[in-house]
């Protein structure tokens, strides 16, 4: 059917009415565009009164600078819920926003002067709390601390805080009266809730506005909203997108820009948001950080000058078994100069004597296993500040001299490989590095691609030629020589964790934590199997096959598979969390875990039956997914050492038992050891949390 002109044109007018209705739109109440026609106006001053030129103030929608007497003038906005004063560098009012109500005059601002410079300033993030009507307890006393010992200008918290329940709590806990600092919230995806009139209005009505921004030094300081949870947003992104160009328009020349949001920012590697036909470079408008939490990881890169920076939970374990900490930020002029975690109930203590060598390097040791080989020892370390000074290590086995260190972009978390010579490992971005052993030369490097924020804790195995790698969402075959792909497949959008592949023959498995157990084909990539029942998908365990059985522990439960098919044989609930980043060490029919909360324990694998366990000491920090509190950890995996076992314990121990689990000889490096010990000979090497590599003689 032929249109003819007319009705071409009414065709074209219509079709632009629902572009406007549909960008225009976000779910929710009203629409952007709409104004409720009434105006509001109001000054901003200093606290004696004297009228503050050129600040900016928000509907939410609309962004205006006051002239030169103060004076600013809004119209209204059907969304619109609050007006706010961005607060510009050197003030500070906990009084910055004010609701909108029947007066439409006489929104007024008082600004109190500082009497410090913020050229140079810190903060601190906190993030995914996630606390219910009993509150933070002894953590906000920490975060407190940690404040005060950072003399940071302010805390942030970036979202879920969470709940409605921990909503009206988390408040009454940590807020700028009582914790000697400004404190600002930011909405995440839990803290949208069925209460009032819409998701944000608990929120709204406790913590202030959804999207904000206020000055400190040279830097401007931006809070998004996540604009999605558990329940349908009233500010879609649109709205955010739109508010936040036009608040990044008002910003005075020569500042640079820092955006909070709960979540990653959408185009995490080149930062240009898109809302209808519109897209904002947030590059070109100073941006020098995203920070997010909502991951629960603790992470940074630098992407092409910009960092994205994430961290884990403050009160426990992340999902990837991230220590528990909060993050400072330091800021010298325009630029962040340095990040750095503080991780919580970390103290670490002088050494016990009587070692052979020990030595200090940079970064810490989390799940990487340190590895002898023809004299030498290769150790890979943890950064997750900045700058960076994780990196790939070779000692002298005998005097811990340092031969050679590699600097990695980003940090090392778990196992890598050593063949002929070649060092094979993997960075947390995904990137793999093959190194000549000899000098530490780059031999070859391939960056795996990661979905979204996730980083990456797998291992790498290289055998037969080839190197097996990536991440829990993506797999990944490359050839040993010279780094080229020969097979890549994809799983899932899953989460990291520190379970590490194994090799079984021609099989491949791989763990994907919060998805599922696979079984690949190694040498063409085919899918075998899968498996993600009765919660053998949320794990950080890595599985052990013994005979035609692979034995993995996730959560409580002890499972046994059929290693041909994947299908669960049986399970067990065993009442004991091990939940840890460990294999389970299987002799003469007993299995041997470590658990996240009550030490070492063995298992008659015939029957499930509990034969033996010994408690370690308290962690000295949290590591297992979502645990704290007074737990005996373990996350270094059982090894043999003669006929007895041996392992590091989150305590700062490392022990040797003899099979009934009894105690032969304790010794303390003064620092969690999570990571595997390299036995050689009557000695161990170990890899502490403060990056010391230690070689003690346990006869």
């Amino acid at each position: 059917m032929r249109l003819g002109l007319k009705q071409k044109n009414t065709l074209i007018v219509l079709l632009i009415a629902v572009v406007i209705i549909v960008f225009g739109s976000s779910i929710g109440v009203g629409v952007y565009f709409g104004v409720n026609n009434d105006r509001y106006s109001g000054y901003v001053y200093d606290a004696d009164g004297a009228p503050l030129g050129g600040v900016a103030v928000t509907n939410g929608k609309d962004v205006v600078k006051t002239d030169a007497d103060g004076k600013f003038t809004l119209d209204g906005w059907l969304k619109g819920r609050f007006i706010t004063v961005t607060i510009p560098s050197g003030y500070w009012t906990e009084n910055y926003y004010i609701e909108m109500g029947k007066e439409k005059e006489g929104y007024d601002f008082y600004l109190d002067k500082k009497d410090v410079d913020e050229t140079n300033h810190s903060f601190l993030q906190v993030t995914d709390t996630e606390i219910g009507s009993d509150g933070a307890g002894v953590l906000i006393d920490e975060i407190r601390k940690s404040a005060q010992d950072e003399n940071a200008s302010f805390i942030i918290h970036t979202g879920d805080i969470c709940y409605e329940d921990g909503l009206k709590q988390h408040i009454k806990d940590m807020n700028s009266e009582n914790m000697g600092v400004p404190v600002r919230y930011i909405i995440g995806n839990h803290d949208y809730v069925k209460w009032g009139k819409y998701s944000e209005d608990l929120f709204e009505s406790t913590y202030g506005p959804v999207n904000y921004s206020f000055d400190v030094g040279n830097i401007h300081y931006v809070v998004t909203a996540i604009a999605k949870g558990d329940y349908p947003a009233r500010y879609g992104r649109s709205d955010v997108w739109r508010w936040l160009a036009k608040d990044l328009a008002n910003v005075q020349s020569g500042k640079k820009v820092v955006i909070f949001n709960h979540d990653y920012c959408p185009d995490e590697n080149g930062f240009v948001v898109r809302y209808g036909i519109n897209k904002l470079d947030l590059k070109k408008k100073g941006l020098i950080a995203w920070v997010f939490g909502h991951w629960h990881y603790s992470y940074l890169n630098d992407i092409d000058g910009i960092l994205n920076i994430t961290t884990g939970k403050a009160d426990g374990g992340g999902i990837d078994s991230t220590p528990a900490a909060t993050r400072v930020v330091e800021v010298k002029g325009g630029d962040i100069a340095q990040s750095r975690l503080i991780y919580r109930n970390f103290q670490p203590q002088e050494m016990e004597q009587g070692y052979e060598w020990t030595q200090n390097l940079d970064g810490h040791g989390e799940f990487a296993q340190p590895i002898y080989k023809d004299g030498r020892i290769y150790v890979g370390t943890v950064d997750d500040g900045y700058p960076k000074k994780c990196g790939i290590y070779a000692l002298d086995a005998d005097s811990g001299n340092i031969i050679w260190k590699y600097d990695t972009k980003n940090s090392v978390r778990n196992s890598f490989e050593v063949v002929g010579n070649k060092v094979v490992a993997q960075d947390v971005e995904g990137r793999v590095y093959c190194i000549d052993s000899n000098d530490g030369s780059l031999i070859w490097s391939y960056k795996t691609a990661l979905l979204a924020a996730a980083n990456t804790g797998l291992n790498v195995i290289a055998e037969d030629g080839r190197v097996y790698c990536g991440g829990a969402q993506r797999s990944y075959c490359l050839d040993l020589n010279d780094g080229k792909v020969i097979w890549q497949k994809k799983n899932a959008r899953a989460n990291s964790s520190p379970t590490r592949m194994v090799i079984d023959g021609n099989m491949l498995i791989v763990g994907s934590h919060w998805d599922e157990l696979i079984a690949y084909n190694k040498t063409n990539g085919k899918r075998i199997w899968s498996n993600d029942k009765e919660g053998l998908r949320y794990r950080t365990t890595t599985p052990v096959v013994v005979g035609s059985s692979i034995y993995v522990a996730a959560g409580e439960r002890l499972f046994e598979l059929n290693k041909s098919n994947g299908k669960i044989i049986r399970y067990s609930d065993m009442g004991i969390n091990l939940d840890t980043a460990t294999a389970p060490y299987i002799v003469d029919g007993i299995g041997y875990f470590c658990t996240a909360k009550t030490g070492v324990v063995a298992y008659e694998l015939s029957t499930f039956k509990k034969l033996a366990e010994y408690r370690t000491g308290n962690a000295m920090t949290f590591t297992s997914p979502y645990t704290s509190g007074e737990i005996a950890t373990v996350e270094s995996s059982i090894a043999r050492l003669g006929e007895d076992l041996v392992f590091g314990a989150s305590d700062g121990y490392i022990y040797r038992l003899d099979k009934n689990l009894n105690l032969i000889r304790k010794y303390f490096v003064g620092s969690p050891v999570l990571s595997s010990l390299e036995v050689v000979g009557d000695d161990v090497i170990a890899l502490d949390f403060s990056g010391n590599i230690t070689r003690i003689c346990l006869k």
